[in-house]
């Protein structure tokens, strides 16, 4: 029997009006059920809206069904989904709103519901019963001729290992092993972004890909450099990680924070760039990097 339908909202206002209000029915069920919920989205009648995309890999979920229709003062996105899985409690995703009108571009955060996945089985399945007896099943195959077939098999193993590595001792006396030091997190953060500067998306105009590569190549740094998974998280996880480590000062959450949010407008939100400021943007990622990496006794001259 479906549970009586509860309804709560979670609001979230932004600076220019648009906030969203999630409506749901039980957010709880049995493996395959279909549970569906809604965000009542109130914005201007000539906003435009775009959604970051969904990740839902590892999380178990799947969307059985998605849809966004208008309503008198703003739009309705609408889920189904259904969990196949096993049972427990499972996060769906959160996702980031952008409206585009005429008073300029906003953005507003959802917060994905948690879903409760109960037990499909009756009192009567969890009953504990008398365990059987062994069955003895009679086979026709030879003990003998198993246990020669066995010594064939591991005689035709120690061959082929002894002719294997005897191949490799004789290659390892011909050829000395190179060991190679690993380099520095800014030695390899300066080289990539010395690529992209020479890439072809500045020249193609191609600004996704463009700002995509440079905040890849700025959190790969950060991740090598100060031991965090920034590679992870998203835009304000990684912000909330930065404001909790003493390694990074003001300036440089502030600096970190304006690139990554105008590389989001660009790559979720489709906004656009030009090659000037593309240009500022690549020029503080290096700026970033000179200005956190190690320096050496002697001196970097990287």
């Amino acid at each position: 029997m479906k549970l009586k339908a509860i309804i709560f909202a979670m609001s979230l206002s932004s600076l220019f009006g648009i906030e969203a209000q999630f409506q749901g029915d039980s957010l709880k069920g049995s493996l395959g059920d279909i549970i569906s919920f809604d965000w009542v989205i109130q914005h201007p009648e000539d906003a435009t809206l775009r959604f970051s995309e969904l990740d839902l890999d590892g999380t178990g979920i799947e969307v059985l069904d998605k849809e966004l229709t208008r309503i008198p003062g703003g739009s309705r996105l609408h889920f189904d989904t259904a969990i196949y899985d096993s049972v427990g409690i499972y996060s769906f995703p959160s996702s980031i709103v952008y409206a585009q009108d005429s008073n300029g571009l906003d953005s507003l955060f959802l917060r994905g519901p948690d879903l409760e996945i109960t037990s499909v089985l009756s009192p009567s399945d969890t009953t504990f019963r008398d365990i059987k007896g062994i069955h003895k099943i009679r086979t026709p195959l030879n003990l003998l001729y198993l246990v020669l077939f066995i010594a064939l098999l591991l005689l035709g193993y120690l061959i082929y290992f002894l002719l294997k590595r005897r191949k490799k001792a004789g290659v390892s006396r011909q050829q000395q092993k190179i060991i190679v030091p690993p380099e520095e997190a800014h030695v390899i953060a300066l080289r990539a972004l010395e690529t992209l500067k020479r890439s072809k998306y500045l020249r193609f105009e191609q600004w996704k890909e463009f700002y995509s590569e440079l905040t890849r190549i700025l959190k790969q740094y950060y991740e090598n450099r100060f031991l965090v998974d920034a590679l992870e998280q998203t835009t304000s996880e990684f912000l909330i990680t930065m404001n909790s480590m003493v390694e990074f000062d003001d300036q440089m959450i502030l600096d970190t924070q304006s690139l990554f949010e105008k590389a989001d407008l660009i790559k979720f939100a489709k906004a656009s760039s030009d090659e000037l400021e593309s240009g500022r943007a690549l020029t503080l990622a290096i700026e970033l990097v000179n200005r956190s990496k190690v320096q050496s006794n002697q001196g970097d001259k990287t």
